[in-house]
């Protein structure tokens, strides 16, 4: 069971000048809309349906949930989890009156055209759901739903050899965007200014330098670098992906299709499954069952600390339980439940930055081997 839900904080990506962070909030995870063109009661049931399902596959980062056979009970579930909803008119303007200035037009006609008819009114139905509560529904159902807290992905791409595509040009890449965001992961452009334009050329990138790539990726901070190479070969469109890490570390991809829209779209989605994969969410160890992990922590000096570091560890994915093993003078060791592997944990542990890596090592682990406790730091 979870003992504390973050709230969302609103947070803006778009620019680098915003307080840089490897890991972000992703804001309105729990809220989506629809659009409707009535108001009724059957109406509303249904765009509650179709709003909710859009929270999940967000909340999951996939959509797979709305592919399991679990569906449709889940979405049975979004009368009892909303909180609030609204329906909003959508403003349309009213088409100009059909005049007729034809000679043979009567003059009556031309002095009072005839009304033209109005648009069908249009509604923006809009939902929120509670947040607690649908991360309890997801894990009943066997699901391991992914934090609001997420990896910030800076973009460096570049279509048909052009130059690099830059935050306030964005829309050139509109359906990664769109893709990225329905899937609930924060993304961050550079903002190409006269310090991008010093330190990385178009060729870098299409080259995949990765020295000057993350040396230019240092300013904003991000937890991950995807590098896109788009470029049109005949009558298809190309791209060549590649994700970094702080340590230049790299995983590679490249995909085909006749619409750069339904390319970018599914360089998003599968962007989206290498960070799931990577973090743990959903399962990870060889197996695939539960595995123990003993967690060292140092630095917890009130009881205002024990339940900050022992509520970030249970809102860990894919953690299912935390127990207290020893606590002492010379910190506290907890055994976490999780399906995830160490790398995996040590990976979500980081996003974080509630604990950072002890750096020092006791003689004897050396002896404990790979299954020594995870020893760990709490950061001030």
């Amino acid at each position: 069971m979870r003992l504390i839900y973050l709230t969302v904080l609103a947070l803006g990506l778009a620019l680098p000048m915003a307080a840089p962070a490897a890991s972000v909030v992703v804001p309105d995870l729990y809220e989506g809309e629809v659009v409707t063109t009535d108001r009724d009661e059957a109406t509303r049931q249904a765009a509650l349906r179709q709003v909710f399902a859009k929270v999940l596959v967000k909340t999951m980062g996939s959509d797979g949930v709305m592919q399991s056979p679990q569906s449709e009970l889940l979405l049975d579930r979004a009368q009892e989890l909303v909180t609030l909803y609204r329906f909003e008119p959508i403003p349309v303007e009213m088409p100009e009156p059909e005049t007729q200035d034809d000679a043979e037009t009567p003059e009556a006609a031309i002095t009072n055209p005839v009304p033209a008819e109005p648009p069908p009114t249009r509604y923006r139905f809009i939902a929120r759901f509670d947040p607690r509560a649908v991360q309890m529904l997801l894990r009943d159902a066997g699901f391991t739903p992914w934090p609001s807290r997420r990896p910030l992905t800076l973009i460096w791409l570049t279509l048909d050899r052009g130059e690099i595509v830059s935050g306030e040009q964005r829309d050139q890449a509109e359906a990664f965007v769109s893709e990225a965001g329905r899937l609930g992961l924060p993304l961050v452009f550079p903002s190409m200014d006269l310090s991008d334009q010093r330190a990385i050329r178009p060729a870098d990138i299409q080259g995949l330098f990765t020295d000057e790539i993350m040396r230019a990726s240092g300013r904003y901070d991000p937890a991950k670098v995807l590098v896109g190479r788009v470029e049109r070969e005949g009558s298809l469109w190309s791209a060549r992906w590649a994700m970094l890490d702080a340590g230049s570390q790299s995983t590679s991809w490249q995909e085909t299709d006749a619409s750069l829209e339904a390319l970018l779209a599914g360089g998003a989605r599968t962007l989206g499954r290498r960070l799931l994969a990577q973090y743990g969410i959903g399962g990870g160890t060889a197996d695939g069952v539960d595995s123990r992990v003993e967690l060292a922590v140092t630095g917890v000096r009130s009881l205002d600390d024990y339940g900050r570091v022992l509520n970030f560890l249970t809102d860990l994915p894919p953690v299912t339980a935390v127990t207290l093993v020893e606590a002492g003078a010379g910190g506290i060791i907890y055994r976490l439940h999780t399906t995830a592997t160490r790398e995996q944990l040590r990976q979500s542990i980081d996003l974080g930055r509630v604990l950072v890596a002890d750096d020092y090592v006791a003689p004897d682990d050396d002896l404990l081997g790979p299954g020594a406790p995870m020893r760990y730091a709490l950061n001030r």
